[in-house]
């Protein structure tokens, strides 16, 4: 099921940023995605083709995570315009050794893909770490 909308998007090449709209909550969050058999140099047309089109999201390229005290659970993106993203979080699922789940009420249950296997999670693990926020089209 979808959960957000693009409201805007800039391009370069293969390479697309994304202003999504979270459906439930009317927040913002930047998100990257790539489109490797659509290469835009003037992306008009295209901007006319993807404003407005529904997709989900998940965090991804995500190289250190560790184990973290903090009392509330915090997702920031404080680069305008960037995708990156800085978590505090409490684990709610793990999947595998190098994805897991979380959910928070901004965004909802969001999947985590790590660059690396881990062995430390568990379900209610707090866990601080960084990754880029990005757009999956269903």
């Amino acid at each position: 099921m979808p959960r957000a909308r693009i409201n805007e998007m800039k391009y370069d090449g293969y390479e697309r940023l994304y202003l999504l709209e979270l459906i439930e909550s009317n927040s913002k969050v930047w998100a990257y995605g790539l489109e490797h058999d659509n290469y835009v140099e003037s992306g008009f047309k295209i901007m006319e083709e993807i404003v407005g089109k529904e997709c989900d999201f998940s965090i991804e390229w995500v190289n250190k995570i560790k184990v973290a005290i903090f009392d509330v659970d915090e997702i920031v993106q404080d680069k305008l315009g960037s995708s990156h993203t800085a978590c505090n979080v409490t684990v709610s699922k793990v999947i595998d050794l190098d994805s897991f789940e979380f959910f928070s009420e901004s965004l909802g249950t969001v999947v985590v893909e790590l660059e690396n296997d881990v062995d430390f999670l568990g379900v209610d693990s707090k866990v601080s770490f960084t990754g880029n926020l990005r757009a999956d089209f269903i």
